[in-house]
């Protein structure tokens, strides 16, 4: 008794059926990949992209920072940095109560930490580190890991200085 086999070919493409339009699920967009943000002078890794403070804690009427240099955002963690001792600063804003932030590293400004906003509607600012972008660099390599130190300057923290450890 031979065997032989048939196969069969059908040209046409298969078509899966249609879903209603009501089930179809919406596209969500892709999660941020993080991305170290670095000081520009010496590379050292001061914060991420993850942790930038959510549009949705930004008032609508709060959504472009300046720091002294440029265009700034506000972050809720930052690593390998000093703080200075808090000192009120005159701001377009408002006072605010600020600790200036440098790179632990290079002693490079980098920004300011926000102790305490004076006028109320000020307030959401409290805890967050305002970083002048112009001072920092983007790591463009994904694959690496970040290598953040696992104890980072809190927004609630009070001391002085902190370096990150």
């Amino acid at each position: 008794m031979s065997y032989h086999s048939q196969s069969h070919f059908d040209p046409s493409p298969r078509r899966l059926p249609s879903v209603p339009h009501e089930s179809r699920r919406a596209s969500r967009p892709l999660p941020k990949i993080p991305r170290a943000l670095m000081c520009k002078q010496c590379l050292t890794c001061i914060t991420s992209n993850n942790v930038l403070l959510p549009l949705s804690a930004i008032p609508p009427d709060s959504r472009s920072f300046k720091g002294f240099s440029g265009k700034a955002s506000l972050f809720t963690e930052t690593y390998n940095v000093k703080l200075s001792k808090p000192g009120v600063q005159l701001m377009a804003t408002g006072a605010h109560t600020m600790q200036e932030i440098t790179c632990l590293t290079c002693s490079s400004y980098l920004g300011w930490k926000i102790v305490r906003a004076h006028e109320e509607s000020e307030r959401w600012k409290e805890g967050n580190c305002l970083l002048e972008l112009e001072n920092l660099h983007v790591q463009i390599d994904t694959i690496a890991p970040l290598n953040l130190p696992s104890n980072p300057s809190r927004p609630d923290s009070d001391s002085g200085s902190d370096s990150g450890f």
